[in-house]
Protein backbone atom coordinates (compact mmCIF):
# COMPACT_ATOMS: atom_id res chain seq x y z
CA UNK A 1 0.00 0.00 0.00
CA UNK A 2 2.41 2.01 -0.75
CA UNK A 3 1.61 4.31 -3.44
CA UNK A 4 0.64 7.76 -3.45
CA UNK A 5 -2.97 8.74 -3.72
CA UNK A 6 -4.16 10.92 -6.90
CA UNK A 7 -4.48 13.99 -4.60
CA UNK A 8 -1.08 13.66 -3.58
CA UNK A 9 0.45 12.94 -6.89
CA UNK A 10 -1.58 16.28 -8.40
CA UNK A 11 -0.46 18.15 -5.54
CA UNK A 12 3.49 17.55 -6.37
CA UNK A 13 3.07 18.62 -10.43
CA UNK A 14 1.23 21.46 -8.91
CA UNK A 15 3.81 22.48 -6.99
CA UNK A 16 6.85 21.78 -9.92
CA UNK A 17 4.91 23.73 -12.65
CA UNK A 18 4.86 26.75 -9.28
CA UNK A 19 8.34 26.70 -8.93
CA UNK A 20 9.20 26.26 -13.06
CA UNK A 21 6.67 28.03 -15.12
CA UNK A 22 6.88 32.26 -14.63
CA UNK A 23 3.91 33.50 -12.85
CA UNK A 24 2.67 35.71 -16.05
CA UNK A 25 1.98 32.98 -18.17
CA UNK A 26 -0.19 31.22 -15.66
CA UNK A 27 -2.54 33.72 -15.08
CA UNK A 28 -4.65 34.53 -11.75
CA UNK A 29 -5.96 32.71 -9.78
CA UNK A 30 -9.66 31.07 -11.71
CA UNK A 31 -6.95 29.77 -14.19
CA UNK A 32 -5.10 27.97 -11.55
CA UNK A 33 -8.12 26.47 -10.05
CA UNK A 34 -9.18 24.92 -13.86
CA UNK A 35 -5.29 23.85 -14.39
CA UNK A 36 -5.64 22.13 -11.72
CA UNK A 37 -8.56 20.56 -12.30
CA UNK A 38 -7.49 19.24 -15.44
CA UNK A 39 -4.56 18.00 -13.60
CA UNK A 40 -6.57 16.39 -11.54
CA UNK A 41 -8.60 14.82 -13.96
CA UNK A 42 -5.42 13.71 -16.20
CA UNK A 43 -3.86 11.73 -13.20
CA UNK A 44 -7.33 10.18 -12.14
CA UNK A 45 -7.51 8.37 -15.87
CA UNK A 46 -7.82 4.52 -15.69
CA UNK A 47 -6.05 2.14 -18.19
CA UNK A 48 -7.05 2.63 -21.60
CA UNK A 49 -8.97 6.40 -21.57
CA UNK A 50 -8.11 9.00 -23.60
CA UNK A 51 -7.43 12.45 -22.68
CA UNK A 52 -7.62 14.67 -25.72
CA UNK A 53 -6.45 18.79 -25.92
CA UNK A 54 -10.35 19.80 -25.43
CA UNK A 55 -10.06 17.85 -22.02
CA UNK A 56 -6.75 19.94 -21.36
CA UNK A 57 -8.31 23.11 -21.96
CA UNK A 58 -11.86 22.59 -20.43
CA UNK A 59 -12.29 25.80 -18.71
CA UNK A 60 -9.84 27.60 -19.44
CA UNK A 61 -10.36 29.41 -23.21
CA UNK A 62 -12.71 31.64 -21.59
CA UNK A 63 -10.05 33.25 -19.24
CA UNK A 64 -6.74 33.12 -21.07
CA UNK A 65 -3.48 34.08 -19.20
CA UNK A 66 -2.60 38.15 -19.17
CA UNK A 67 0.44 37.48 -21.32
CA UNK A 68 -1.58 36.92 -24.54
CA UNK A 69 -3.17 40.58 -24.43
CA UNK A 70 1.29 41.68 -24.86
CA UNK A 71 1.29 40.25 -28.06
CA UNK A 72 0.58 42.87 -31.26
CA UNK A 73 -0.78 42.81 -34.34
CA UNK A 74 1.78 43.23 -37.00
CA UNK A 75 0.93 44.19 -40.46
CA UNK A 76 3.58 42.31 -42.28
CA UNK A 77 2.17 40.43 -44.83
CA UNK A 78 3.50 36.93 -43.53
CA UNK A 79 2.14 37.20 -40.19
CA UNK A 80 -1.65 37.29 -42.34
CA UNK A 81 -0.61 34.17 -43.93
CA UNK A 82 0.46 32.53 -41.19
CA UNK A 83 -2.76 33.51 -38.53
CA UNK A 84 -5.07 33.06 -41.27
CA UNK A 85 -4.19 29.82 -43.22
CA UNK A 86 -6.50 27.49 -43.43
CA UNK A 87 -8.93 29.56 -41.81
CA UNK A 88 -10.35 31.98 -44.33
CA UNK A 89 -9.53 33.25 -47.63
CA UNK A 90 -9.15 36.93 -46.62
CA UNK A 91 -5.12 36.23 -46.33
CA UNK A 92 -5.10 36.50 -50.14
CA UNK A 93 -7.62 39.33 -50.47
CA UNK A 94 -5.72 41.18 -47.91
CA UNK A 95 -8.86 42.21 -45.83
CA UNK A 96 -7.69 40.30 -42.64
CA UNK A 97 -9.91 42.42 -39.94
CA UNK A 98 -7.05 42.68 -36.95
CA UNK A 99 -9.57 42.29 -34.14
CA UNK A 100 -10.41 38.99 -35.44
CA UNK A 101 -6.88 37.82 -36.22
CA UNK A 102 -5.80 38.91 -33.07
CA UNK A 103 -8.51 36.77 -31.18
CA UNK A 104 -7.45 33.93 -33.75
CA UNK A 105 -3.29 34.47 -33.15
CA UNK A 106 -4.53 34.33 -29.30
CA UNK A 107 -6.53 31.11 -29.06
CA UNK A 108 -3.81 29.34 -31.41
CA UNK A 109 -1.00 30.26 -28.99
CA UNK A 110 -2.88 28.98 -26.47
CA UNK A 111 -3.47 25.86 -27.31
CA UNK A 112 -0.54 25.68 -28.46
CA UNK A 113 0.62 26.31 -24.91
CA UNK A 114 -1.96 24.16 -22.80
CA UNK A 115 -0.61 21.34 -25.03
CA UNK A 116 3.39 22.29 -24.51
CA UNK A 117 2.13 22.30 -20.66
CA UNK A 118 0.72 18.94 -20.59
CA UNK A 119 2.83 16.99 -22.94
CA UNK A 120 6.49 18.27 -21.94
CA UNK A 121 5.79 19.24 -18.55
CA UNK A 122 2.77 17.42 -16.76
CA UNK A 123 3.63 13.91 -18.64
CA UNK A 124 7.28 13.76 -17.99
CA UNK A 125 7.59 14.78 -14.28
CA UNK A 126 4.82 11.76 -13.71
CA UNK A 127 7.05 9.48 -15.86
CA UNK A 128 10.78 11.02 -13.71
CA UNK A 129 9.22 10.83 -10.27
CA UNK A 130 6.53 7.86 -10.26
CA UNK A 131 6.65 4.37 -11.17
CA UNK A 132 2.46 3.94 -12.82
CA UNK A 133 1.27 1.02 -12.96
CA UNK A 134 -2.35 -1.29 -12.20
CA UNK A 135 -2.28 -4.08 -9.35
CA UNK A 136 -3.59 -7.28 -9.21
CA UNK A 137 -7.06 -7.04 -8.16
CA UNK A 138 -7.55 -3.49 -9.88
CA UNK A 139 -6.52 -3.97 -13.46
CA UNK A 140 -8.16 -0.50 -14.25
CA UNK A 141 -7.31 1.25 -11.57
CA UNK A 142 -3.98 3.56 -12.51
CA UNK A 143 -1.51 3.63 -9.15
CA UNK A 144 1.29 5.65 -9.18
CA UNK A 145 4.41 4.69 -7.01
CA UNK A 146 7.47 7.01 -6.09
CA UNK A 147 10.52 5.54 -7.74
CA UNK A 148 12.66 5.22 -4.68
CA UNK A 149 9.46 3.42 -3.18
CA UNK A 150 8.89 1.49 -6.08
CA UNK A 151 13.18 0.65 -6.27
CA UNK A 152 12.94 -1.10 -2.28
CA UNK A 153 9.92 -2.86 -3.62
CA UNK A 154 11.42 -4.17 -6.62
CA UNK A 155 15.01 -5.12 -5.00
CA UNK A 156 12.88 -6.81 -2.63
CA UNK A 157 11.26 -8.99 -4.79
CA UNK A 158 14.45 -9.52 -7.01
CA UNK A 159 15.96 -11.05 -3.22
CA UNK A 160 13.15 -13.04 -2.94
CA UNK A 161 13.62 -14.53 -6.64
CA UNK A 162 17.22 -15.40 -6.24
CA UNK A 163 16.58 -17.10 -3.14
CA UNK A 164 14.15 -19.45 -4.87
CA UNK A 165 15.15 -21.09 -8.26
CA UNK A 166 16.37 -18.14 -10.17
CA UNK A 167 19.79 -17.07 -10.69
CA UNK A 168 21.14 -13.51 -12.39
CA UNK A 169 23.26 -14.15 -15.22
CA UNK A 170 26.59 -11.85 -15.92
CA UNK A 171 26.95 -10.31 -19.28
CA UNK A 172 29.07 -13.16 -20.69
CA UNK A 173 26.68 -15.88 -19.90
CA UNK A 174 23.24 -13.51 -21.35
CA UNK A 175 24.92 -12.95 -24.55
CA UNK A 176 25.87 -16.86 -25.22
CA UNK A 177 22.53 -17.61 -24.32
CA UNK A 178 21.19 -15.42 -27.14
CA UNK A 179 24.04 -16.21 -29.72
CA UNK A 180 24.04 -20.42 -29.54
CA UNK A 181 20.88 -21.48 -27.67
CA UNK A 182 18.28 -19.17 -29.12
CA UNK A 183 16.36 -19.05 -26.34
CA UNK A 184 12.88 -16.86 -26.14
CA UNK A 185 12.73 -14.04 -24.53
CA UNK A 186 10.65 -11.68 -22.85
CA UNK A 187 10.04 -8.93 -20.93
CA UNK A 188 9.38 -8.93 -17.07
CA UNK A 189 7.95 -6.76 -14.88
CA UNK A 190 6.02 -6.61 -11.30
CA UNK A 191 2.83 -6.68 -10.72
CA UNK A 192 1.72 -5.58 -7.02
CA UNK A 193 -0.83 -7.51 -5.22
CA UNK A 194 -1.94 -6.99 -1.43
CA UNK A 195 1.45 -8.14 0.28
CA UNK A 196 3.57 -9.39 -2.79
CA UNK A 197 4.86 -9.42 -6.17
CA UNK A 198 3.46 -11.12 -8.74
CA UNK A 199 5.54 -11.64 -12.10
CA UNK A 200 4.41 -10.87 -15.51
CA UNK A 201 5.65 -11.50 -19.02
CA UNK A 202 4.52 -10.94 -22.21
CA UNK A 203 5.50 -14.13 -24.40
CA UNK A 204 4.41 -13.10 -27.31
CA UNK A 205 6.25 -10.18 -28.19
CA UNK A 206 9.67 -10.63 -29.00
CA UNK A 207 12.47 -8.98 -27.01
CA UNK A 208 14.85 -6.18 -27.80
CA UNK A 209 18.17 -7.30 -26.47
CA UNK A 210 21.14 -5.19 -26.90
CA UNK A 211 24.43 -6.29 -27.33
CA UNK A 212 27.40 -6.01 -25.20
CA UNK A 213 29.80 -4.33 -28.23
CA UNK A 214 31.96 -1.59 -29.37
CA UNK A 215 29.27 -0.81 -31.50
CA UNK A 216 26.27 -1.01 -29.13
CA UNK A 217 24.34 -2.37 -31.61
CA UNK A 218 20.74 -3.86 -30.69
CA UNK A 219 18.78 -6.34 -32.10
CA UNK A 220 15.51 -8.31 -31.50
CA UNK A 221 15.10 -12.15 -30.30
CA UNK A 222 12.33 -14.42 -30.86
CA UNK A 223 9.41 -14.53 -28.22
CA UNK A 224 8.94 -17.65 -25.91
CA UNK A 225 5.95 -18.60 -27.52
CA UNK A 226 7.59 -18.20 -31.23
CA UNK A 227 10.61 -20.52 -29.31
CA UNK A 228 7.94 -23.13 -28.33
CA UNK A 229 5.90 -23.43 -31.02
CA UNK A 230 8.00 -27.65 -32.12
CA UNK A 231 7.04 -28.40 -28.43
CA UNK A 232 3.45 -26.91 -28.27
CA UNK A 233 2.97 -28.78 -31.68
CA UNK A 234 4.73 -32.27 -30.26
CA UNK A 235 2.32 -32.16 -27.06
CA UNK A 236 -0.90 -31.23 -29.05
CA UNK A 237 0.04 -34.59 -30.91
CA UNK A 238 0.72 -36.89 -28.07
CA UNK A 239 -2.66 -35.57 -26.33
CA UNK A 240 -4.89 -35.85 -29.94
CA UNK A 241 -3.45 -39.46 -29.72
CA UNK A 242 -3.76 -39.69 -25.92
CA UNK A 243 -6.07 -37.78 -24.50
CA UNK A 244 -5.29 -38.70 -20.92
CA UNK A 245 -1.48 -38.64 -20.98
CA UNK A 246 -1.58 -35.26 -20.17
CA UNK A 247 -4.49 -35.22 -17.55
CA UNK A 248 -6.31 -31.90 -17.62
CA UNK A 249 -3.69 -29.83 -19.23
CA UNK A 250 -5.33 -27.07 -22.13
CA UNK A 251 -3.45 -25.67 -24.50
CA UNK A 252 -5.95 -22.50 -24.71
CA UNK A 253 -9.52 -20.89 -23.89
CA UNK A 254 -11.38 -23.10 -27.04
CA UNK A 255 -9.45 -26.06 -25.17
CA UNK A 256 -11.12 -24.65 -21.70
CA UNK A 257 -14.57 -24.23 -23.69
CA UNK A 258 -14.78 -27.63 -25.11
CA UNK A 259 -14.51 -29.27 -21.59
CA UNK A 260 -17.17 -26.72 -20.09
CA UNK A 261 -19.45 -27.59 -23.16
CA UNK A 262 -19.35 -31.59 -22.97
CA UNK A 263 -19.61 -31.03 -19.05
CA UNK A 264 -22.87 -28.82 -19.85
CA UNK A 265 -24.21 -31.38 -22.55
CA UNK A 266 -23.36 -34.69 -20.41
CA UNK A 267 -25.01 -33.13 -16.89
CA UNK A 268 -28.27 -31.63 -19.19
CA UNK A 269 -28.59 -34.51 -20.79
CA UNK A 270 -28.41 -37.20 -18.23
CA UNK A 271 -30.44 -35.70 -15.08
CA UNK A 272 -33.51 -34.30 -14.58
CA UNK A 273 -32.46 -31.20 -12.76
CA UNK A 274 -28.84 -29.27 -13.00
CA UNK A 275 -26.82 -30.11 -9.82
CA UNK A 276 -25.12 -27.86 -7.98
CA UNK A 277 -21.84 -27.37 -9.40
CA UNK A 278 -19.26 -25.80 -7.20
CA UNK A 279 -15.76 -24.05 -8.70
CA UNK A 280 -12.89 -24.03 -6.89
CA UNK A 281 -10.29 -21.66 -6.90
CA UNK A 282 -6.59 -22.34 -6.25
CA UNK A 283 -3.60 -20.16 -6.29
CA UNK A 284 -0.86 -22.93 -6.60
CA UNK A 285 2.70 -22.48 -5.16
CA UNK A 286 5.20 -22.19 -7.95
CA UNK A 287 2.55 -22.00 -11.14
CA UNK A 288 5.23 -19.26 -13.11
CA UNK A 289 7.91 -22.01 -12.56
Amino acid sequence: EAYSTNDQVVSFVWAVIRSIVPPDLLGDRSIWRALRLNISKFVGLQRFEMFDLSQCLHRLESSQPPFLSQIRISDCCCYKLWVCIGNCSCAKEGSCNSSKSKIRLHNRLFRHWIYWLFSSLVVPVISNYFYVTERQFDKLQVFYYPKPVWMKLADNATVYLKEQNYEQLNDVSYMSIIAKRRFGFSRVRFLPKKNKMRIVANTKAPCEIKAYDQNKRSFFVKSVNSSLKELHAILRRVKNENPYALGSSVFGYHDVYQKLYRFHQETKGALLMVPLVYIVVGDVSKAFD
